[in-house]
């Protein structure tokens, strides 16, 4: 039984909970539509609060295992099959696989980065099997190109919201090579392979490339915000880009036919091709 006391270096009990109920899920053992017992039951059956139940129901939520919320209601199994799942939910899928490998174009890392290390905390904490193999390749919007987006609607030669771009891109760029080369540092996988490379451009759509097996594609579009904590306490109105769902195919889905494998051997063609004629190492360094 869990306890609910949270010590220093201890993982805390909610994704312990969320483990044995992912667990549940992916082997069947809750098939989609199936509800969970209520959350006193669990509390009873884990031996914890309240508290640390939706914290544990929220994280198999984040990575599209349970359907949303409904008060006075229990969670609900979501359906797997589902095309439309949340990025977290494919790359925990993903690390279940002896040799993951992810290529990658997107205009930041910055949900992938969070669901990575989600993954790498369950390895580091002997949550769940360490893969044999890692290998990352990530194509990101250059840091040297005046990109036309994001940019302030009244001065498009302001360059602060490109400086606020190039930030966010090193940050969770650097997150992420940094969480991952850790398993190797610690032993914890053999091989461990992250490389990022940037294009002299931005994305109209990203791509994320799946154990060779799976696809991800979702769109961006153009909206107007407003950037916050300038360091001149001034708030801009950008034209940024902004995205939602993740459209999924798998060659390993029932009935793929001859043009879905076409489209997904273009992909892997598009890719190579730029990573190695046109792409070149990103600097993350200031």
């Amino acid at each position: 039984m869990a306890s609910d006391q949270e010590g220093e270096g201890i993982s805390p009990q909610y994704r312990f909970i969320a483990d044995d109920l992912r667990k549940q899920i992916l082997e069947g053992r809750l098939s989609a539509g199936d509800t969970l017992p209520k959350q006193q039951q669990l509390q009873r059956r884990y031996g914890v609060g309240r508290g640390t139940i939706q914290s544990a129901q929220q994280m198999l939520r984040d990575e599209g295992l349970l359907e949303g919320g409904t008060p006075g209601r229990a969670a609900r199994v979501a359906n797997r099959m589902a095309n439309l799942q949340p990025l977290a939910h494919h790359i925990t899928r993903a690390f279940a696989a002896e040799h993951v490998t992810l290529d990658v174009w997107a205009l930041t890392t910055e949900t992938l980065s969070k669901a990575v290390q989600n993954q790498v905390e369950a390895i580091l904490d002997g949550r769940r099997q360490a893969p044999a193999s890692i290998t990352v390749r990530v194509l990101l919007p250059d840091l040297v190109t005046n990109h036309p987006y994001p940019r302030h609607v009244d001065d498009p030669d302001d360059i602060r919201p490109l400086l606020r771009l190039r930030h966010v891109i090193r940050t969770y760029a650097g997150a992420l090579e940094h969480s991952l080369t850790l398993l190797a540092e610690r032993g914890l996988v053999r091989q461990v392979s992250v490389a990022i490379r940037g294009l002299p451009t931005i994305p109209g759509e990203k791509r994320y490339l799946i154990n060779g097996t799976e696809v991800l594609t979702g769109y961006y579009w153009l909206e107007r915000g407003q950037m916050q904590n300038n360091p001149d306490g001034t708030s801009l109105e950008v034209l940024e880009l902004r995205s939602g769902d993740l459209f999924a195919s798998s060659l390993d889905d029932q009935g793929t036919n001859a043009l879905e494998r076409a489209r997904f051997e273009q992909l892997t063609l598009w890719f190579e091709s730029r990573w190695n004629q046109v792409a070149q190492p990103l600097q993350l360094g200031d």
